[in-house]
């Protein structure tokens, strides 16, 4: 059976222009259906009052010199819906580059697991990029790993691959048998692990 990357790469069966680009990981279509870039998360923006979070500008920026009025190929086999009715896939440019993918090359977005994903080799992928962003310093990994949360200890769920802050109330709720302990930041995105949104140690947006 072959992977996600791989189906996408031969099928890439529905071609269609993005109109408008929410945020780091997240498009409008034409027609107005909204897409969500599967296997990754970007920082978040502003919205009703609420304040974003550090980079969620910069990786809006980003998706936007990648797509916005640009035609994208997505395979409809590969495609499926998320709890709020938006279609979750993967999305590849006219030159075959996958959207998702560059985003976290740029260090504009980071991993986000997820069991509907149900590909390694895409999670591996993924992984391996997120890995040299880190290294290299790219986008939003350099201040968010000199942040003040960056040596802290964190609380990873072995089952939704997310990491909890230690004082989390529901980083408390995981199982033993699902607890992976991380001594910093760095080691839990490095394995692979996504921050809990309930209590995430992402920076807000400063001096906007």
């Amino acid at each position: 059976m072959l992977g996600l990357l791989a189906q996408a790469a031969l099928a890439g069966d529905w071609r269609v222009r993005v109109e408008k680009v929410l945020d780091g990981d997240t498009v409008v279509l034409d027609g107005g259906e909204r897409l969500r870039l599967r296997g990754i998360d970007a920082p978040e923006v502003g919205h009703k009052g609420a304040p974003g979070q550090y980079y969620g500008p910069e990786a809006t920026e980003a998706l936007a010199a990648l797509v916005a009025g640009k035609t994208i190929a997505l395979d409809r086999d590969e495609l499926d819906r998320d709890r709020y009715g938006r279609l979750v896939g993967l999305a590849r440019l006219a030159d075959g580059r996958l959207v998702n993918l560059a985003m976290i090359e740029q260090g504009a977005a980071f991993v986000y697991p997820h069991h509907s994903d149900g590909d390694a080799e895409l999670g591996h992928r993924l992984l391996q990029a997120q890995v040299a962003a880190m290294t290299r310093g790219k986008g939003f990994w350099p201040a968010l790993l000199r942040s003040p949360a960056a040596g802290r200890g964190y609380l990873g769920n072995r089952n939704s691959r997310r990491f909890h802050a230690l004082s989390c109330a529901q980083g408390r709720t995981v199982g033993t048998a699902n607890q992976v302990r991380f001594s910093s930041l760095s080691e839990a995105f490095a394995a692979g692990f996504a921050p809990a949104r309930e209590c995430t140690p992402w920076p807000v947006e400063r001096g906007r």
